[in-house]
């Protein structure tokens, strides 16, 4: 008997990374199945439909985040031909790879076909709904209380397992003078975008909110002191391309605090980080502003 190999299976086995969600590895049943081009770079988003794709952003990635795997978790596929055909999904996250079986039901009957359509109908809507209460109005980024949910999934992970995390607070220099000298719309411009900039400059793993005001929160996810270090000089520098007017350029201040793994062992270590973060903060707006500063534990005599 010939050694089988994955190919073997009649089921679709596939790999993604869980922050790019590039697909990294699919099998011959996978491929024939989905139409796949083993030698062009294929997203996840490629063959799952719509509804799914939502759902993997709202509810599975989430859940993997918190408890590392996923089961029996319904989706649809876009299969080679276009069409849709739902499928049975269980996923397991291993560095940071997602492993995926799925078992295709296409043969399940029209009240099954009519069921699934009305759920991905509720899901659509439900994930509408969903972000209205998360998203900030203005800027487009997670309002404090989206931000506050997805830590608490993020520090349930590290608990298991430790990866450097950063927290940045970061404020706008003067911003009062220049809703006074500009006026409210042209400090809601500025706003809107220098959080253009944070989306464009952060990656799928971080954090990125509002905070409040003209303060926003970053959470740098697998970044240790040198990337935080790089990423604040690229902050400074992208926040002065913002003009907020023909004679002047925007400036910032940033604090950061830096998690330690014993700290995860407070209840409120988000709200200790962020505090750090914001004195760290505060000491840069005391310092001449335009600048970032780290906090630092001060050790009694």
């Amino acid at each position: 008997m010939n050694k089988p190999t994955l190919d073997s299976f009649p089921c679709l086995l596939i790999v993604t990374d869980m922050e790019t969600n590039k697909l990294e590895y699919s099998n011959q049943y996978a491929n024939d199945l989905l139409g796949l081009n083993v030698n062009a770079e294929n997203n996840l988003f490629d063959i799952l439909s719509k509804a799914s794709s939502i759902l993997f952003e709202s509810y599975i990635r989430p859940a993997i985040f918190s408890v590392g795997s996923c089961e029996e978790i319904q989706i649809s596929l876009l299969l080679s031909d276009k069409k849709k055909a739902p499928a049975v999904a269980h996923i397991k996250l291993l560095d940071s790879k997602l492993y995926w079986s799925i078992y295709v039901a296409a043969a399940r009957d029209k009240l099954y076909q009519e069921l699934l359509a009305a759920r991905e109908h509720l899901e659509s809507k439900t994930e509408k709904l969903t972000l209205l209460t998360r998203i900030d109005p203005l800027t487009s980024l997670h309002n404090r209380r989206a931000a506050t949910d997805d830590l608490a999934k993020i520090i349930n992970q590290l608990k298991r397992q430790f990866m450097p995390v950063s927290f940045l607070t970061i404020d706008i220099d003067w911003f009062k003078k220049i809703n006074d000298r500009f006026g409210h719309n042209r400090g809601d411009e500025v706003l809107t975008e220098l959080s253009c900039i944070l989306k464009r400059v952060t990656r799928a793993s971080d954090i990125v909110a509002r905070w409040g005001g003209e303060e926003f929160l970053v959470v740098l996810y697998k970044a240790n002191l040198e990337d935080t270090r790089a990423f604040c000089k690229r902050l400074h520098e992208e926040a002065r391309k913002v003009k907020p007017s023909s004679d002047s350029t925007l400036s910032i201040c940033i604090g950061v605090s830096v998690l330690q793994p014993e700290d995860l062992v407070y209840p409120d270590v988000i709200d200790m980080q962020i505090n750090k973060a914001d004195e760290a903060l505060y000491r840069a707006k005391n310092s001449g502003r335009n600048r970032t500063e780290f906090y630092e534990e001060v050790v009694p005599d």
